[in-house]
């Protein structure tokens, strides 16, 4: 294999491979970012009406 192949599929991969923590990164020494899920919505209230 020719040298400079070699460099570029070792460059793919590690651009591919990335650091391997989702999500947004942040620094050493900042506190980690919380998810904080949204309250869900409220049932809506429906009125069944019987026919007698």
């Amino acid at each position: 294999m020719k040298p400079y192949a070699l460099f570029l599929l070792l460059s793919l991969s590690l651009v591919l491979a990335g650091c391997g923590q989702p999500g947004p990164l942040y620094l050493p020494g900042q506190t980690s970012p919380v998810y904080m899920p949204s309250e869900p919505a409220p049932e809506p209230k429906i009125k069944i009406e019987k026919n007698k």
